[in-house]
C-alpha cells in the first residue's frame, strides 16, 4: 500500500468515526426529546431506557452508515483541496480519480462487513430491542387493534395464517395451519374458520384435516372442535408476527419457501430477502457516486460537502423506499423493487466514474 493510499484512508476512516459519533448523539438527543414523556407516562426506569437505546444502536449505525461514509469522503476530498495536496498528487503523475480508490475501495468491503453484521447481529439485536420496547418500556399493554393477514412462524416449525386476528375479543377467523415433515415437505394442513383463546389455550371450529404421506395421497378428517397446542397468546402473535428484521437472510428465505409451500404469497418478504442483500450495498455505490462528484467541486467548504452528502443520501433513501413500496404492493418484481435505488445511482456513479479525466 503506498504512502498516499495510507494517508487518504487514516483521514478518511477518522472523519468516519466522528461521523458516526456525531450521528448517533444527534438520533439520541432528537429521540429521547420526542419520547421523553411516553418514557414517564408509561413509568419506564432509566435502566430500561439505556437498554433499549442500546439494543437500537446497531440499527441506527446500519440506517446512518452510507451518508457517514459519504459525509467523510466529500470531508476528505475538500480538505485535500483546500490544502492544496490534491496539486501535489497530480505533479506526482497521479490522477485525481486515483487519490480517491481506497476510498472507493473501503466502501466495497465495508458493504461485505455490513452484510455479515446484518446476518449475525442485527436480526438478534432487533428482536431484544422490540423485546425491550413491549415489555420494559410499554409494559405489555394488550393490543387492541385487529391485525389481517398475519403470518407466524411457531416454535414448533410451524407456519400459521390467520385472516384476521382481533387480540381484544381473543379470536381469529379464516385459520390455516400447514405442518412440515423432515424433508420439508407439507405432511399436514389444518382449515378452520374460527379460532377462540379460552383458559389460557386455543381452540378451532369447524375445520378440516388433510394429512400427507409419502405417496402424495391425502387424508381427510373434518372437526367441529379441536384443541390446538399453541403456547402463544393473541397478544403474543399480534405483537410477534413474521418481523424480516428479526430474521436473517437464510431465516427468511426458509420462511418464505414455507410459506410459499402452505398456498401463500409472500411477496411483501420476498421484496425484504433481497433487500438484505441490495441495501448493505449502498455503502459502495454511494460513494462510488460521490467520490469523482467531490473531486470534482472542489472549492467545496465543509458545509457544501455536508449540505451535498445529506441531499444524496436523502435522495437515494427515497428511491430505495419508493422501490421497496412497489414491490410491497406488487407493481414492481421484488429484484427490481430491491435494486431500483441501487441501479439508478450505481448507473449515475459509473458514469462519473468513467467520464473523470485528468
Amino acid at each position: 500500500m503506498k504512502i498516499l493510499d495510507r494517508y487518504i484512508l487514516r483521514s478518511f476512516l477518522t472523519f468516519v468515526g466522528w461521523a458516526f459519533l456525531g450521528f448517533l448523539i444527534l438520533f439520541y438527543v432528537v429521540d429521547v426529546v420526542e419520547n421523553v414523556d411516553k418514557f414517564i407516562d408509561k413509568g419506564a426506569g432509566l435502566i430500561d431506557v439505556i437498554y433499549y437505546y442500546m439494543a437500537y444502536t446497531p440499527f441506527v449505525l446500519v440506517l446512518v452508515s452510507p451518508i457517514a461514509l459519504l459525509l467523510a469522503a466529500n470531508f476528505v476530498c475538500g480538505s485535500l483541496s483546500r490544502h492544496r495536496e490534491i496539486v501535489a498528487v497530480r505533479s506526482g503523475t497521479i490522477s485525481t480519480l486515483r487519490a480517491g480508490l481506497p476510498i472507493i475501495a473501503v466502501g466495497l468491503l465495508w458493504s461485505v462487513g455490513i452484510m455479515l453484521f446484518g446476518e449475525l447481529v442485527l436480526p438478534r439485536t432487533n428482536a431484544l430491542h422490540e423485546r425491550i420496547k413491549e415489555e420494559r418500556i410499554n409494559q405489555r399493554r394488550a393490543q387492541t387493534t385487529r391485525v389481517r393477514n398475519l403470518l407466524y412462524l411457531g416454535e414448533d416449525g410451524n407456519v400459521y395464517s390467520v385472516g384476521s386476528l382481533d387480540p381484544q375479543r381473543a379470536r381469529g377467523t379464516d385459520i390455516l395451519i400447514v405442518s412440515f415433515g423432515a424433508d420439508d415437505r407439507v405432511s399436514r394442513m389444518i382449515r378452520a374458520r374460527e379460532a377462540r383463546y379460552e383458559r389460557g389455550r386455543w381452540t378451532l371450529y369447524d375445520g378440516h384435516i388433510y394429512s400427507f404421506g409419502n405417496d402424495s395421497a391425502a387424508e381427510y378428517t373434518r372437526f367441529t372442535e379441536k384443541t390446538l397446542p399453541l403456547r402463544e397468546t393473541p397478544e403474543d402473535l399480534a405483537k410477534r408476527r413474521a418481523n424480516p428484521d428479526e430474521m436473517g437472510f437464510f431465516e427468511l428465505r426458509k420462511f418464505i419457501s414455507r410459506v410459499q409451500r402452505a398456498g401463500g404469497d409472500p411477496i411483501r418478504e420476498r421484496t425484504d430477502l433481497l433487500m438484505k442483500v441490495s441495501f448493505p450495498f449502498i455503502n459502495f455505490i454511494i460513494l462510488l457516486f460521490g467520490v469523482p462528484l467531490a473531486l470534482r467541486v472542489r472549492r467545496s467548504g465543509f458545509v457544501m460537502g455536508f449540505a451535498q452528502s445529506l441531499t444524496i443520501g436523502f435522495l437515494y433513501f427515497g428511491a430505495i423506499r419508493i422501490g421497496q413500496v412497489l414491490g410491497y404492493n406488487g407493481t414492481l418484481s421484488p429484484f427490481l423493487a430491491a435494486t431500483m435505488g441501487n441501479i439508478i445511482f450505481g448507473s449515475a456513479g459509473l458514469v462519473l466514474f468513467v467520464s473523470m479525466r485528468e
